[in-house]
């Protein structure tokens, strides 16, 4: 679900950040008298609308005000799923096919003019239904939304999917009467607060997909106020209707903050919503959490911030001269300043400490590569070249240049905390090789020649990179690749895009190479090996086009067997295969590091969940003491 670019490893921390520019500040009695976060992003939001959200940036952004039926535990490792709007976990039928779910009663969404105005002439709200789930899941089945990426997870799965999005296809995409006529078999409103789910067959993850904000309830109110209507006036003609919520206003969720102000690729403005229903700060945890601290609000009512002020940031270097200044709360370290920050053991420098100022890290269940597509006539042609141009880059130097080793060699395709990892072993082009890679390319040029696509005396054609960023780590990026493949005789250009041009031309299939990776959307293996099943070719998370049909039979085979046991030696077999196919070039597993100083509390990096900005607590007093804003 979570495709991320792979420079770009403040876009996983920006929860955990918080800058101010001096030029965007709001006016100084705005927020009086309230507790701000200042915040920023490092990609653009590609989505406020649930339904077509599928990076990790408009996830952080949307999880403020959207929820799912399940979470994670904030504290609890291993991760754990619990109720977040359901009233429990699932009932679930003995042949695993039937989940059905309650829903807590008198949950309610932020106030909004599209339910109308109360008695005291505000905007009203309504209590949560189970109809409106049921609307969230025809929205993602809807063949006229683009949601190939939460539309994945369930296109399968669900009984009667497939069927009603081939009914949608048959009404304009701007009739929305198909959400009211056309019905989902296998999704049903048993009573106002009981969700039924049928499946097609056993799939022992889908508590994991229930914990995505994806599938978060959609009230019909908005459909008809803000999607067939001007702000609740005057009626959009059909043909000019867009299915896809894009004005920030009508974003309507539950989730313990609304926005209130949205300028692409500049400031959102996220404010505490007063109707958020009783949620508390845990009041248990992980190993060592008492010890660090983290339990020390449990029991208390959230959120403890009341306004997430967030601006679009490309570059890192004047937001760390912000920290440096404490203008901001907490940061990631910018490349350019790393050794002024951490020791040669990674430990945090004295004279931050002294200042008041603390380091945390941890592992990151995210995988970066180079994607081959395999539709590509030279790369899809040649299992050789792609085995090659792995052999002959130099991670270990990509990790110290790039990322002033922050992060360890990915040495297949399932990140190493996961189970199944150690059971398929590393792949055998995992390794730096030159002698290697140049006898592979023998090959690959023997392999080409008979595909007809080069001429025997032809060299390998030059291959084209595509990264998703424009600044100067992009570029030092693109730089070291080309000398990475140059060592080998092979030519490459590179070309800089923004990241939503980058899934674009992803999704149309118009990169040769590409730099990406995948943050893991749950806890298990299958998540990462869905990336290679070719039916999800056409259902957008499988952007390699890579297509195996042994590896998809054993995926089959795995996506069913409820016993966690006997699902391992499975993955361990798909990860084999893609160890010698090569897909990908595999990088690296990200390390995180974040700064906070200390009058930021509550801080602990999350593997796979998402919207606990609610439990970060700021001591506003204790920063303008020190000197911070």
């Amino acid at each position: 679900m979570k495709w991320f670019y792979i420079i770009s490893l403040g876009t996983v921390l920006f929860l955990s950040l918080a800058p101010f520019m001096l030029l965007e500040a709001p006016k100084p009695d705005r927020f009086a008298g309230k507790i701000v976060a200042y915040n920023v992003y490092l990609s653009k939001v590609k989505s406020i609308d649930p339904a077509t959200c599928g990076d990790v940036t408009s996830t952080v952004i949307q999880t403020n005000f959207y929820e799912g039926l399940y979470t994670y535990h904030y504290l609890k490792r291993p991760v754990e799923v619990v109720p977040q709007l359901a009233d429990g976990m699932p009932e679930i039928s003995d042949d695993g096919l039937t989940w059905t779910i309650r829903i807590k009663k008198g949950l309610k969404y932020a106030r909004n003019r599209c339910f109308g105005r109360d008695e005291t002439g505000r905007p009203g709200t309504r209590t949560v239904t189970a109809e409106d789930f049921v609307l969230a899941f025809k929205r993602i089945a809807d063949y006229h939304l683009t949601t190939k990426l939460s539309l994945a997870f369930i296109e399968d799965k669900i009984v009667g999917i497939k069927d009603y999005r081939g009914r949608t296809r048959r009404y304009q995409p701007g009739n929305f009467r198909r959400y009211t006529e056309q019905d989902i078999v296998g999704i049903k409103a048993v009573d106002e607060h009981t969700l039924r789910i049928r499946l097609n067959r056993p799939f022992p993850q889908f508590q994991f997909v229930l914990a995505m904000h994806v599938y978060a309830p959609i009230p019909h109110e908005v459909i008809g106020y803000y999607v067939e209507r001007e702000n609740g006036g005057v009626e959009i003609p059909i043909a000019a209707r867009t299915p896809e919520i894009t004005d920030y206003r009508s974003a309507v969720g539950t989730g313990p903050y609304i926005l209130t102000e949205w300028v692409k690729a500049g400031r959102i403005v996220l404010e505490r919503n007063p109707d958020f229903r009783e949620d508390f700060y845990p009041s248990e945890g992980g190993p060592g959490d008492e010890e660090a601290g983290l339990l020390a609000d449990a029991g208390k009512r959230v959120p403890f911030v009341d306004v997430r002020y967030l601006l679009f940031v490309q570059e890192n270097n004047p937001a760390w001269m912000m920290f440096e200044n404490k203008k901001r709360d907490t940061a990631n370290i910018p490349r350019d300043v790393y050794t002024q920050v951490i020791t040669p053991d990674k430990r945090l420098l004295q004279k931050w400490e002294t200042q008041g100022v603390r380091l945390i890290k941890d592992a990151y269940p995210a995988v970066y590569w180079l994607a081959f597509n395999m539709e590509d006539p030279v790369l899809g042609g040649s299992k050789s070249l792609r085995q090659a141009l792995s052999l002959a880059y130099d991670v270990e130097q990509h990790i110290e240049i790039l990322f002033n080793g922050r992060g360890i060699r990915a040495l297949n395709t399932i990140p190493s905390g996961f189970k199944g990892h150690a059971e398929a072993g590393p792949s055998p082009y995992a390794r730096l090789d030159l002698a290697a890679a140049r006898k592979k390319l023998t090959q690959a040029k023997a392999e080409l020649v008979a595909a007809g696509v080069i001429k025997p005396a032809d060299p390998i054609p030059e291959l084209t990179l595509h990264l998703g960023g424009v600044d100067e780590n992009s570029r030092r990026m693109g730089a070291f690749a080309q000398r990475q493949f140059g060592k080998i005789g092979v030519r490459l250009r590179v070309e800089l895009n923004d990241w939503p041009t980058l899934q674009k031309l992803v999704h149309n299939k118009q990169c040769q190479i590409y730099a990406m990776g995948w943050h893991a959307d749950f806890p298990d293996a299958e998540n990462f090996l869905q990336l290679y099943y070719s039916p999800n070719i056409k259902r957008g998370t499988n952007n390699t086009n890579y297509s195996d049909p042994a590896f998809d039979a054993l995926y089959e085979q795995a996506e069913t067997t409820v016993d966690e046991q006997k699902r391992i030696p499975l993955y361990a077999k798909m990860t084999r295969i893609l160890n010698e196919d090569c897909p990908v070039l595999l990088l690296t597993e990200p390390i995180i590091y974040v700064l906070a100083y200390d009058w930021v509390y509550n801080i602990k990096l999350h593997p796979v969940g998402y919207g606990y900005g609610k439990y970060r607590r700021i001591d506003a007093n204790m920063r303008r003491l020190k000197g911070g804003r």
